[in-house]
């Protein structure tokens, strides 16, 4: 997969970055690091993640070459599975930290973080010509809406202004969350926040927001697929007959 292809899976916003640093500590993931300063190679686990110093802390390996090669190298590359979901970062140069009494490194926050999920299931994009929307209480109690730019069986990705929403923690649950599909009709789903970025600028946010469904309503799953069928046919200029005017979740 090349980097253009990942660009959607790129996180860039630096609370989203350190929320993905902790839990992979949290759950004592592994990773694998990788010099540019030579061939070496080490598996490592984050110990420490500093958001307000943008840095975070990794073991370090028990062969000091390979610890020294890590230092002089002006990149590492770092890799991790979780889930299914394959993370890759390039932090600058580390400097060496002592932790607990032994040795570590101490790396600056990655500028990007890729977060590439495979998709089991085909997603559409929302038409143009109609305004789909998702309403949702955050945890807060504060009631938010979103557009919906595009959805699939496991999940839909939305797009909102608010700049309040760029400080969404992955992971969040969205409880009863209201998707309204404008003439197709309304369905109510849980839904899991996946990934946060902008994609635009900090001084101008839009912020692109992947969520992935909890509890789904079986019975609506299928008038769902015949709307991404829809979506899709609708797309290459196909719709006509593809399904009848009355398909919807009312």
């Amino acid at each position: 997969m090349s980097l253009a292809d990942m660009e959607e899976f790129r996180i860039t916003h630096p609370k989203v970055i350190g929320d993905v640093l902790r839990q992979l500590m949290y759950r004592k993931d592994f990773l694998t690091v990788e010099s540019n300063n030579g061939p070496d190679r080490i598996i490592t686990r984050i110990l420490e993640v500093n958001q307000p110093g943008g840095h975070f802390i990794y073991d370090g390996s028990a062969e000091q070459f390979q610890n020294r090669h890590l230092l002089e190298a002006g990149e590492n590359y770092f890799s991790a599975t979780q889930d299914g979901v394959r993370i890759q970062f390039v932090s600058g140069q580390p400097q060496a930290h002592e932790y607990q009494g032994g040795f570590a490194f101490r790396a600056p926050f990655p500028e990007s973080l890729y977060r590439v999920q495979r998709r089991e299931f085909f997603r559409a994009a929302a038409p143009l010509v109609e305004s789909y929307c998702c309403i949702a209480i955050l945890p807060d109690k504060r009631q938010v809406a979103w557009d919906i730019v595009d959805l699939s069986l496991d999940g839909l990705g939305l797009r909102s202004k608010d700049p309040k929403l760029g400080e969404l923690e992955m992971g969040t649950l969205l409880s009863k969350a209201m998707l309204n599909f404008g003439k197709r009709g309304k369905i109510e789903s849980d839904l899991r926040v996946t990934n946060l970025r902008n994609i635009r600028s900090a001084e101008n946010p839009v912020y692109r927001i992947g969520c992935r469904f909890e509890r789904f309503p079986k019975s609506k799953e299928q008038d769902f697929q015949k709307m991404i069928t829809y979506l899709e046919l609708a797309r290459r200029g196909r719709a006509e007959g593809a399904v009848t005017k009355d398909s919807g979740f009312y």
